[in-house]
């Protein structure tokens, strides 16, 4: 996957726009940080609710890990290279769903 094919993703749900963060290519959500590419261009860190992050981190230590970086955070780093649509879908729609509540409005616009 390529963090194209991410944005893409991301950019069907409602109110997600382009954007950076530290320079870099970002999703956010009505002006709230989602998920952004990482300087070497090989790996996306993205925010999420602590619940979700700590499930994907055990379900998928191949794709998804912290640096030290991260520790205390509800973030990490996920692998482009081989990760699959429907996770890369799974991660974006958790990450979307923990934006702000004023945020939120209606589920992806299109599937």
């Amino acid at each position: 996957m390529t963090f194209d094919e991410l944005v893409a993703i991301g950019l069907e749900f409602d109110g997600v726009e382009e954007s950076t963060s530290w320079r870099t290519p970002s999703l956010k959500r009505k002006g709230k940080f989602m998920l952004r590419l990482k300087e070497e261009g090989d790996t996306a860190a993205v925010k999420l609710d602590w619940e979700n992050h700590d499930r994907l981190l055990a379900a998928h230590p191949d794709q998804i890990f912290k640096t030290s970086h991260y520790e205390g955070y509800p973030a990490f780093l996920v692998r482009l290279d081989g990760l699959s649509p429907s996770l890369a879908r799974e991660i974006v729609e958790l990450s979307w769903t923990d934006a702000p509540k004023a945020a939120k409005s209606l589920p992806p616009t299109s599937a």
